[in-house]
């Protein structure tokens, strides 16, 4: 449910503004009464349509921008919320002159969060109690209408990290990864940048892991990786973003001593030389390393390989393994012998409680 507002602030949003009424807006006035008379009444449902109805009738542009302020209070304490937005949209598009624009848009972005947290709009008012009775989610229409009218406020960044899990959940890839470079770029002063960079450097990474012909993802994944681990060294996620990060190397560093072999064997030894070099130079800490140094020193005479590295830390995090307990060997029942319903064998645990007392 969403939380209730005060009625005072939307009662102000119905009776804001002067109606300069005239002969011919008579009955859309008497529709904008008494739908304010149902909306005291807490009738919210009832007094919204009435103020469709004023603002159908009417002649003015007065009473009908009043009139969309009205329906979009209704809306509200209907808890409508795609309706809402609906009529902010509205509102905004014909009569911006009479909304207060900054805090229409902040609505809009306050109902893209209400929907990607699960609200619904109920499929029928009358049936509203059924809970699995609802419309469509409409988080990625609401975000998207915000962002265009308002792609610097300060809800911005969040809203673009909905919509890149959105996309991401629908397989759009491409757009997920879009909005998280808009971010980075863009917010990095945000409390949503940590994510995105996290985000995006992850995505790329997985990416290039699928293939990736000029490289592009995984010269991307290192960059944000290593801006990652310099602006957050301690964070709970360093640990995999480092593991990531020395992969996409050993990926890069084999790709180039690919490209050197390729060469190799068409007898353009000088530019597969130049490949092998860039791999001892740029990463020699691969595990492509050692090899293109070998390859190095028999394609190019002059080249003389340095000493043996020492032995240095684990390239990847170790995890330190215990030993699963032994299970009892005796069994008491097989499947269905004896009479027995059982579907798996009963084992006799008293062999393995006494083992483990003797360790104690």
């Amino acid at each position: 449910m969403l939380k209730k507002v005060k009625l005072a602030g939307v009662l102000f949003l119905l009776t804001a503004g002067v109606f300069g009424v005239v002969a011919d807006d008579a009955d859309a006035v008497k529709s904008y009464q008494e739908g304010l008379k149902l909306f005291n009444a807490k009738e919210y449902y009832e007094a919204l349509k009435k103020f469709k109805d004023s603002e159908l009738l009417a002649e003015s542009n007065t009473i009908r921008a009043n009139s969309l302020r009205a329906q979009i209070g209704a809306a509200k304490m209907a808890e409508l919320p795609w309706q809402e937005f609906e009529l902010i949209e509205a509102l905004l598009s014909r009569f911006p002159e009479y909304a207060d624009v900054p805090e229409s848009v902040k609505r809009e972005y306050q109902l893209g969060e209400i929907f990607f947290k699960g609200k619904r709009e109920p499929a029928f008012y009358a049936m509203r109690k059924i809970p699995w009775l609802t419309g469509p989610d409409k988080t990625l229409e609401i975000y998207t209408q915000a962002l265009k009218r308002a792609p610097y406020a300060p809800e911005a960044p969040t809203a673009r990290l909905r919509l890149a899990f959105i996309y991401d959940q629908r397989g759009e890839v491409m757009k997920s990864l879009e909005q998280l470079r808009i971010v980075e770029r863009t917010f990095p002063e945000s409390g949503s940048y940590k994510l995105a960079l996290l985000a995006l450097g992850y995505g790329c990474y997985e990416m290039a892991l699928r293939g990736d012909g000029d490289g592009r993802y995984a010269r991307e994944c290192a960059e944000m990786s290593a801006k990652f681990l310099k602006l957050y060294p301690d964070d709970v996620s360093a640990p995999m973003v480092k593991r990531n990060l020395q992969r996409i190397r050993d990926a890069q560093a084999r790709r180039l001593s690919e490209m050197a072999e390729f060469y190799r064997r068409q007898g353009r030894t000088e530019t597969a030389a130049r490949y092998l070099a860039r791999v001892i130079r740029e990463y020699p800490d691969t595990s492509a390393a050692p090899e293109s140094e070998k390859n190095l020193a028999a394609l190019d005479k002059s080249f003389s390989p340095g000493d043996f590295p020492a032995e240095g830390a684990p390239r990847f995090v170790q995890y330190k393994t215990a030993e699963l307990p032994k299970e009892a060997e005796k069994v008491l029942f097989f499947p269905g012998e004896k009479g027995k319903h059982n579907l798996l064998p009963i084992p006799d645990l008293q062999e393995y409680f006494d083992r483990e007392m003797k360790k104690k």
